[in-house]
């Protein structure tokens, strides 16, 4: 009796025999690989409809600080312009808490399709994420970064109680009686937190931080005199009825906007030169679509001369900046600001 001749080997490519036959199980995986691309390619139709339709629904922006706070104004600035480009609600709505990261962390999650936002800036978002242990976030791994806004110089402001009228006399009086003055931000890890240890570093001082519940509060508590050193530009238009004083600004150069306003190292102190700025983020994986879409009325809000004289008046700079210069910004600046951390041995749990 004869048997059937079994299927011959051929070579391959590599020299290697492989069986000519395609057994039941290569035919599955070949077969349900096909009704993937198939089903894929399907998608990707859909996909960009609904990125042209944007935004076919309100939006919501989430501020992730209480409201009055610096960070609302770009926020709500923004909506506004949006809205009138749009035809379309954007939402700010404000979830504060542990100085940004429980909105933050509300945006991360969100569905990346363009209907959650986030307005928010780089103590956020880059600050809480070097000196936080374990950090929160990873700022390009799970957001989208879309447009900075603008530039948030800061100010050294001291309650008008304090006797100083100088940077150098601020100096003197913390090294008179080191731990006995204190500072505030907007909360632990911060960028008001991330520039008094800093300041503390480069001049030798020792205050106490007390954390605030946003910056609003804590110069609230600063006009109260309970609060005597913050490093915010919130200092600057809370000036004007003499119980808060601003020594500096912290830049290399003064501000075009208040000439008047001396460096850090032209008021007696070290040379101290670290901007924040103020952006929109969505969730990692939003359409390139949308964060164009975004990025173009962005520019066209910003061309707005009243919007950029708001901005003037409260010492920001709007200096729009797109997605991909963006990204490199904040990749820099995370290793600027790691560096500082490790050497200000600055860790908030």
């Amino acid at each position: 009796m004869k048997h059937a001749p079994c299927p011959r080997s051929t070579p391959d490519a590599t020299g290697a025999p492989h069986s000519a036959a395609i057994t039941p199980s290569r035919r599955h995986v070949a077969t349900a690989a096909i009704a993937l691309a198939v089903g894929l390619a399907g998608l990707l139709p859909d996909a960009r409809a609904q990125a042209d339709a944007w935004p076919s629904r309100p939006v919501t922006i989430v501020s992730p600080y209480n409201p009055g706070g610096t960070n609302d104004v770009p926020a709500r600035l923004f909506a506004e312009g949006f809205e009138r480009l749009f035809g379309q609600r954007f939402i700010v709505r404000n979830a504060p808490g542990a100085a940004g990261i429980v909105g933050s962390n509300q945006v991360m999650h969100a569905a990346p399709d363009g209907y959650t936002l986030l307005s928010t800036n780089s103590g956020a978002m880059i600050v809480q994420s070097v000196v936080k242990t374990p950090a929160p976030y990873e700022p390009l791994r799970d957001f989208t970064p879309i447009v900075k806004f603008v530039d948030g110089t800061s100010f050294v402001g001291v309650s008008g109680q304090l006797p100083v009228a100088t940077v150098g006399e601020l100096i003197a009086l913390a090294k008179r009686d080191p731990g006995k003055l204190n500072y505030s931000s907007s909360g632990s890890g911060s960028f008001g937190n991330f520039l008094g240890e800093y300041f503390k570093l480069l001049s030798g001082t020792d205050m106490v931080h007390v954390p605030g519940k946003g910056s609003a509060a804590a110069v609230m508590e600063m006009k109260a005199g309970r609060i005597e050193v913050m490093f915010d530009p919130i200092v600057l238009p809370q000036s004007t009825d003499g119980r808060v004083k601003v020594l500096a600004v912290i830049a290399r150069e003064r501000l075009e906007s208040h000439p008047q306003i001396p460096t850090v190292k032209e008021s007696g102190g070290p040379e101290m030169v670290l901007d924040a700025w103020f952006g929109l983020f969505g969730p990692a994986g939003m359409p390139p679509e949308i964060v164009a879409k975004l990025e173009a009325a962005a520019r066209k809000v910003m061309e707005d001369p009243q919007v950029r004289r708001r901005f003037v008046e409260l010492g920001l700079v709007p200096t729009l900046q797109g997605s991909v210069p963006f990204r490199a910004r904040i990749a820099e600046e995370a290793r600027v600001y790691a560096d500082i951390r490790n050497r200000a041995k600055l860790v908030v749990e």
